[in-house]
């Protein structure tokens, strides 16, 4: 009974040799794409057990969120530009016409008159 308590047996967590046997004998046994996440320290100061991954599994953690197709069309037209679908801005442009261009010569020359007041 005293043999047991100092080598670490019973059901307190186990200690780090044992968790380290158990590592190594999970590592023989491993098959083709299986990994073995390394022990984890709990706050106690105990150690978990060694987790076998079997191949082909994502953890839930790593697994991507799912995205509808209108949200990836969404975020793939947002950042290709930033007009509208068939906007093409070449062809927008109005030609000024004679009241317009008037208009944009009193204000330049109201600009400068303003300019030179100040000066």
């Amino acid at each position: 009974m005293a043999s047991s308590a100092c080598n670490g047996g019973g059901g307190g967590g186990g200690g780090e040799e044992d968790v380290n046997k158990l590592a190594a004998q999970l590592s023989k046994t491993l098959k083709e794409g299986e990994r073995i996440l390394a022990p984890t320290r709990r706050p106690d100061g105990t150690l978990r057990k060694p987790i076998r991954i079997r191949a082909g599994y994502v953890p839930q953690d790593e697994v991507a969120i799912y995205q509808s197709k209108g949200a990836l069309w969404k975020k793939e037209m947002a950042a290709s530009q930033d007009v509208p679908p068939g906007y093409d801005p070449v062809v927008d442009v109005k030609p000024m016409t004679k009241s317009a261009k008037r208009n944009e010569r009193k204000k330049e020359k109201r600009l400068q008159v303003n300019f030179s007041l100040y000066d």
